[in-house]
């Protein structure tokens, strides 16, 4: 009988301890480090030239590295699917389908150059289809690189992943705002069984047109890139345009945040969206200060986030440097633009403005679960020299003087309306924390 009692005990313990993974999995370090890029938009070639080699370096010397994976990797010679029927730039522009793609050496430069989180929830991530995004996640997990936002399921594509580095264990949670209709990953089931779709954890949100009352004569409506398009009408005392969110989609990726919070010592959340808040776009010359302003809904998602226990937020798509805000002690940039970048200022026939070679690599430091500082070192591509002729204009590089503090006043500029203040030491950005 005692026995039996002392096996029983023994048993309970032991259900006890499985059931409760999340009690057991507290964040044990609270101090760490993360250096974040934007879009990957060009190859990561290796390179001679200082000014690249320094980017690197700040990078490597962050406990964790991020960027967006714009795109695929595959080798094209051996790749056995094909071309979505959509990408997800133009396409009104050549063949329709296809989209970016890089060889598999530059999952392992990214990760030589210090990278291990990357994010390939975006609007190019299915223009190779399933079989595309397949060879991304394997190629860059072999490289040492941890995926997230796009997945075989729902589930997948929402969970987060995690990465270890100098015994800190690090969440990542990645969506996609911007996204082509065919790529938004499905949960399956409902009175069809349906099987679970693959694709990106997708944030669906509609642009609603303001309609001012009678007495307007010309209205602007704004539908996205999608070119057949329902339109959506709201009755309003001002124009302009409202985003409405889905809401099973925003659930569930705060859902996801707050698990990731319980099995990790930090949480990185990661958004990939174009869109301004008046649908005003970024490719015109000079830059629009409207074009700067994040949609509503980029920010309702980062403070839910946030609220969820996410301890930073990282945004990416525009194609140009957006504002940054501090939210209950911790960071939002609202874009990061461009890591590597070889569109160059002139691109299909179009002057492009000089923004769109502009980016930063954003090092923040948490001190003992606390925001300590915030680092923005200036990067430029071709705009020196303008020669995309030359491969290695694509790479970042340490911005000079006159470029770094060009960038760093532009931030101040669109930062200024989130109540953030910028300080200029050495061409280098510091967010003053206040605390």
């Amino acid at each position: 009988m005692a026995n039996s009692i002392l096996k029983r005990g023994l048993l309970a313990v032991a259900l006890a301890a499985l059931m409760a993974p999340h009690c057991a999995a507290k964040p044990r370090h609270s101090s760490w480090s993360i250096a974040a890029g934007g879009d990957l938009l060009g190859d990561a070639l290796v390179s001679n030239d200082s000014r690249t080699n320094d980017v690197w370096d700040i990078v490597r010397g962050a406990d964790f590295g991020f960027f967006n994976m714009e795109g695929q990797i595959l080798s094209y010679e051996n790749f056995t699917g094909y071309p979505a029927s959509e990408n997800g730039g133009d396409n009104n522009y050549g063949d329709i389908g296809g989209g970016p793609f890089y060889d598999p050496i530059n999952a392992y430069r990214m990760a030589q150059n210090g990278f291990n989180l990357a994010s390939h929830a975006n609007n190019h991530a299915w223009d190779y289809g399933q079989a595309g995004f397949r060879a991304t996640y394997e190629y860059l997990n072999d490289a040492g690189i941890a995926v997230a936002g796009n997945g075989d399921t729902l589930k997948k594509a929402r969970q987060a992943v995690f990465q270890k580095h100098n015994t800190r264990r690090i969440a990542l949670v990645a969506a996609a705002g911007t996204h082509t209709p065919e790529s938004v990953a499905g949960s399956g089931g409902g009175s069809r069984k349906d099987r679970p779709r693959p694709g990106v954890g997708a944030l669906r949100a509609t642009a609603v047109t303001r309609e001012i009352p009678e007495g307007t004569n010309d209205i602007t409506l704004y539908t996205g890139q999608i070119p057949m398009a329902w339109s959506y009408w709201r009755l309003s005392e001002t124009p302009g345009l409202d985003w409405d969110i889905n809401p099973d989609d925003y659930a569930g990726i705060v859902a996801s945040v707050k698990e990731a919070k319980t099995s990790a010592d930090a949480t990185v959340f990661s958004l990939h969206a174009h869109e301004s808040d008046s649908g005003v776009d970024d490719s015109y010359n000079p830059l629009p200060l409207a074009a700067t302003v994040p949609a509503s809904y980029t920010r309702n998602i980062s403070h839910a986030v946030i609220d969820a226990g996410a301890d930073i937020v990282l945004i990416h798509g525009p194609h140009h440097l957006r504002g940054i805000e501090i939210y209950k002690g911790r960071p939002i940039f609202y874009s990061l633009s461009s890591l590597t970048y070889s569109l160059g200022l002139h691109f299909r026939g179009v002057d492009l403005p000089i923004e769109w070679d502009d980016s930063i690599i954003a090092l923040a430091n948490f001190e003992n679960g606390n925001l300590s500082r915030v680092a923005l070192h200036p990067i430029v591509h071709s705009q020196l020299t303008n020669d995309t002729s030359d491969p290695q204009s694509q790479l970042p590089k340490l911005a000079p003087k006159l470029e770094a503090q060009r960038i760093l006043k532009h931030l101040r500029k669109v930062s200024k309306p989130f109540g953030t203040k910028i300080k200029i030491d050495n061409n280098v950005g510091y967010i003053e924390l206040g605390y």
